[in-house]
């Protein structure tokens, strides 16, 4: 009878949610060779406490403790390192991820950390495990201190056509309850200043013999939604092609790929397959970042706005895309009314959501040339958001942050899709309407944090009705439609009197839109070294 090999090696995912899965982990496990036997992945998201993380990865009673280090994790990540080196000091704790391979020295949670694998890890996190144990085996682990490799380990970019791929590593219960991420492609040839993949400009394409497959064996299990991390997942023609075409011919119903695209580059081509596709079945997320061309060139962010705008009103007005899109607050050289007129123009192309983004200090990425001549302060704890530049105040950029905040709430999150474009209907300038709301809305609670639903109908209808002076009746049935959208059973007391009459619009129907700007849902995904 054969024995189970103990588990020596771990790997400790910190996610953003629970809905979100560890791909960098899985990556790491799939190529461990002949330590995968020996190797375990347990995955948290950010509400576990330290010491409970601690005492979990403790009873594996592992030699080794891998942490992939992010900018949304970096600060549970840093506790529980510095618990499991006060209380197993002999474990090897392995530090891995964006994070953590630029600046490597400066940060605390380097000082627990035993080695650190700056870069992609496939190959030489396996490798180093390989040496570890060598090392301790021919030695006396317990009391032998001398290290067989750098502390610090700068990895290449691996060959995706020679490492193994981890889809077989997603559980069945990933599949029913989490996100399953996917990647036809690394690298992107742009070299977007803000962000961490401008540090690697050359694609390199995972093999297709091996990737459909894959995707393959995905759907034969049930997997549904589909989110590729590629950075320009239509850069390649032929296979963004190939990639609608597969999941097409097998579409069921449910199924959702998610995609970063190119805006300016939607060729008749690649729209004419997307028209194909049944709606819902994709959503785009489509990077803005600012129209302001003097900017979008100081950052080297590719910007042709005709295409851009154009390839935007053709994929709202002729498909059944879903459209993400983002803006970026901060950028060097962009004051409050440059980013306003970019939202209202952004807001002008109806966009499904609009994702208003500060600003992030990631570390390695190139816009930390622009600090001094633009006077560009950041938070120093993470996820290191931009607090002021010579441009915009602190006062200001506070204003905009609780802007976006609030803007999530009321208009991302689909609550609100009768009243919330009255915030600025046949107003010149939908951010400023938009910002008036968010100073009453500040004004009056005094905290960005959740609002259950109610309260926040009563502070729309109040703010509406009393503040900007609309007719109670249109604000009334408004929030009575968009309160009867979720098939809730009762009207709260303030809306009985504004219930539709028959033959008026059906609880679940699509509105006709008030204003630019129909936002119906927020998806919610890890967060991107991005932004």
């Amino acid at each position: 009878m054969n024995t189970p090999r103990p588990t020596r090696i771990v790997f400790a995912a910190f996610n953003a949610r629970y809905a979100h899965s560890s791909f960098g982990a899985r990556y790491l496990l799939a190529n461990m060779g002949v330590l995968k036997k020996e190797s375990q992945l347990l995955e948290f998201d950010l509400q576990i406490q330290p010491r409970m993380a601690v005492e979990q990865l403790l009873a594996q009673n592992p030699r080794i403790v891998g942490i992939g280090c992010y900018i949304w994790n970096i600060e549970l990540a840093t506790k529980v390192a510095a618990l499991l080196k006060a209380i197993r000091p002999k474990i090897k704790i392995i530090l891995g991820g964006p994070e953590i391979s630029y600046e490597t020295e400066e940060q605390e949670i380097f000082h627990y950390a035993d080695h650190v694998i700056c870069g992609e890890g496939e190959i030489e996190f396996p490798k180093l495990c390989q040496e570890i144990f060598h090392h301790e085996d021919t030695k006396n682990w317990e009391t032998n201190n001398e290290e067989p490799h750098d502390k610090i380990i700068q990895a290449k970019p691996v060959d995706v056509a020679k490492i193994e791929q981890p889809y077989d590593l997603y559980t069945d219960n990933d599949i029913a309850h989490r996100a399953i991420y996917v990647e036809a492609s690394r690298g992107c040839p742009f070299r977007c200043e803000y962000c961490m993949s401008s540090l690697d400009p050359t694609v390199r394409y995972f093999p297709e013999e091996t990737l459909f497959p894959a995707f393959e064996a995905l759907l034969d299990r049930g997997a549904r939604t589909f989110k590729f991390v590629d950075r320009t997942f239509n850069i390649n023609m032929a296979l963004a092609l190939k990639i609608l075409a597969f999941f097409r011919e097998r579409y069921q119903p449910g199924m959702m790929l998610h995609f970063e695209v190119i805006p300016d580059r939607l060729p008749d081509e690649l729209m004419e397959a997307v028209k194909q596709c049944h709606p819902g079945m994709l959503q785009f997320e489509v990077g803005i970042q600012t129209f302001n061309e003097a900017v979008a060139h100081r950052i080297q962010r590719p910007l042709n706005i005709k295409k851009i705008e154009n390839n935007m009103r053709r994929l709202r007005e002729e498909t059944g895309v879903h459209i993400h899109s983002d803006l970026i607050a901060g950028l060097p050289g962009e004051d409050l009314p440059s980013f306003e007129r970019s939202f209202n123009r952004l807001l002008a192309l109806n966009p499904h959501e609009i994702q208003l983004g500060i600003l992030k200090r990631l570390r390695g990425a190139p816009i930390a040339r622009h600090s001094r001549d633009w006077n560009m302060v950041y938070s120093p704890q993470a996820p290191y958001e931009i607090l002021q530049t010579s441009l915009i105040s602190f006062e200001e950029m506070q204003r905009i942050s609780r802007f976006a905040r609030y803007w999530n709430l009321t208009v991302n999150n689909g609550q609100f899709i009768h009243a919330a474009p009255l915030l600025w209907q046949n107003t010149p300038s939908p951010f400023a309407a938009f910002m008036c709301w968010s100073d009453w809305l500040y004004s009056k609670i005094n905290t960005t944090g959740n609002l259950h639903l109610l309260r926040l109908a009563k502070l729309l209808m109040e703010f509406l009705v009393q503040k900007n002076g609309m007719d109670e009746k249109i604000v009334g049935e408004a929030l009575t439609r968009d309160y009867q959208r979720g098939n809730r059973p009762d009207l709260p007391g303030f809306l009985r009197k504004y219930t539709l009459e028959q033959g008026r619009q059906k609880d679940g129907d699509t509105p006709a839109p008030l204003a630019p700007g129909g936002i119906t849902r927020q998806t919610r995904h890890q967060p991107k070294e991005k932004s």
